[in-house]
């Protein structure tokens, strides 16, 4: 049993760890009073790297950032804008943080995304205005990049085929075993009794829950391997697929009209980077209902006894290349990005 919590750790400690040792967010705030916008760039930099590659990468983005050579000093330094400031934030004397800020016409932003493949778009029309933001194919990945990638998708495909069909074999068992269906949740989702002891299983039950976390720790490992490297698989896959250098929020005065393509929270319209555990969570019910791996991933937990009364569904065999294609379309970007607003 003590295998099946380190397991589950491991996948919510790669979860946790999903984040890049260098982070770029760029918001974009429009004003309702002319036709000024702030843009403001934050890099952010691991002060904990896992790896001699990471240290590597995180140490090389601070001194290009102290320097001005990062690039967004170099973007920025295309404009001429009204104001301009920048900010560095250190923890215990290692640059934690570079803030650039400055205040431009809103028809300048094409400037700041000249060196990528997206074209913006800033209209003024009667009593509103509208952003949209056209991406192009990115060309963000080099080839090397490239060819990993699809290495590990496939690799990353063939060891999700296999925990689709430990859980299928689960299923089977709990079907023809209803009562049962509880205390096997249980035991994979490391959830304890009242009295802190662990649900007590029979030995055919061991073997099949230990076959779902082995399936879980496979790829538990591979997550682990790819948070070593420099630069990660789920990195790369925004690299591959992503024409926008950093994360993108726009905020806007007053309430939208209409957007599209944008993610909405609160007023605030966001491009988010690629997300792999958002990937593997979209897949419940694809194949598999409910997901244990899924559920791990979740920030609020699912009893085992509600698991155990939702109804089941899974697939015998599930090819590789399948998921690897569906994993490809949750990867693909929407073609346009508009937000409207009165103004």
């Amino acid at each position: 049993m003590t295998r099946r919590l380190l397991a589950a750790a491991a996948l919510l400690f790669a979860a946790a760890c999903a984040q890049p040792p260098v982070r770029d967010d760029v918001t974009i705030a429009f004003s309702d009073k002319n036709d000024f916008v702030t843009v403001t760039a934050a890099t952010t930099f691991e002060l904990h790297a896992k790896s001699d590659e990471m240290r590597a990468r995180v140490e090389a983005a601070r001194s290009a950032a102290q320097s001005g050579t990062d690039p967004w000093s170099v973007r920025f330094s295309r404009l001429t804008p009204e104001q301009e400031s920048v900010t560095f934030e250190k923890t215990r004397g290692a640059l934690e943080r570079v803030t650039r800020r400055v205040v431009l016409a809103d028809d300048d932003l094409q400037q700041i995304f000249s060196d990528a493949s997206i074209t913006v778009d800033v209209i003024r029309g009667d009593g509103y205005r509208e952003l949209t933001f056209y991406p192009g194919t990115t060309s963000r990945a080099t080839r090397e990049q490239q060819r990993r990638f699809n290495g590990e998708l496939t690799a990353w495909s063939s060891a999700v085929a296999r925990y689709f069909s430990t859980v299928h074999h689960l299923y089977a068992y709990m079907n023809e075993n209803p009562g049962r269906a509880r205390y096997l949740f249980a035991a994979l989702m490391r959830e304890k009794q009242d009295d802190g002891t662990v649900p007590a299983l029979l030995e055919d039950e061991e073997a099949i829950v230990d076959a779902v976390v082995d399936a879980m720790d496979a790829i538990a490992t591979r997550m682990d391997q790819q948070e070593g490297r420099a630069a990660t698989f789920a990195e790369e896959a925004d690299l591959m697929f992503n024409p926008f250098p950093a994360r993108i929020s726009v905020r806007i005065p007053g309430d939208a009209v209409s957007f599209e393509g944008f993610k909405e929270n609160r007023g605030e319209y966001a491009i988010e980077p690629v997300d792999l555990f958002a990937a593997i969570a979209s897949f419940e019910g694809k194949w598999i209902s409910p997901d244990p791996l899924a559920a791990l991933l979740r920030e609020k937990e699912i009893p085992s006894e509600e698991l155990a009364e939702m109804p089941r569904q899974s697939r015998a065999f599930v090819p590789a290349t399948e998921i690897a294609d569906a994993i490809r379309e949750q990867f693909s970007r929407p073609r346009t990005y508009t937000v409207r607003w009165r103004d």
